[in-house]
């Protein structure tokens, strides 16, 4: 399930972000293999506002429709938050337009019992799939910084220690 290992991936990728990475967890690597660990991955403004995150492994073809997601949402957000007259963007649209783009995923990914269309849970409902369990938690933090955004992912949705230890090598 190495999404990023895809040629597909790797191309919409390259052609439509930067690409960086922070190991937060923890693995091990044996006869040059990785054992353990998870994944998240996160589509982020300039400034570190997180626009959608993946959590776990997916497989290539639901990655690049989340990369696809993140980068149409993210062209139709600024084009009805930005003032033409002025070549402004209203940060607040933008925030509300990114809410209810998470709301309308979370709607569709969790199903009739949780899916309302006019509100979200109170609470992160725990029986959902990682990726409605996401979509609920942006559209809750919409536009909030990375640095909020990752440990909770890491955390409460992938159920893993933060960690910075380094990767273990075994021979």
């Amino acid at each position: 399930m190495n999404a990023l290992g895809n040629d597909r991936v790797v191309e919409y990728v390259n052609e439509h972000f930067v690409s960086t990475y922070l190991k937060v967890g923890t693995f091990r690597v044996i006869n040059g293999q990785k054992v353990g660990g998870n994944v998240a991955s996160y589509f982020c403004l300039a400034d570190g506002s997180v626009l959608h995150a993946v959590p776990g492994q997916v497989t290539a073809d639901k990655f690049l429709n989340e990369a696809r997601w993140a980068y149409e949402v993210r062209k139709a957000v600024l084009t009805k938050s930005t003032k033409l007259a002025e070549g402004t963007v209203d940060a607040r649209k933008y925030r509300e337009l990114m809410k209810q783009a998470h709301l309308e995923r979370f709607n569709a990914e969790a199903g009739p019992r949780w899916g309302n269309k006019q509100s979200l849970p109170l609470n992160m409902p725990r029986t959902v799939s990682p990726q409605a369990q996401a979509h609920w938690l942006l559209a809750t933090r919409p536009m909030a910084e990375i640095d909020d955004i990752y440990p909770r992912v890491w955390t409460q949705i992938l159920r893993e220690e933060l960690s910075l230890r380094p990767v273990e090598k075994a021979q």
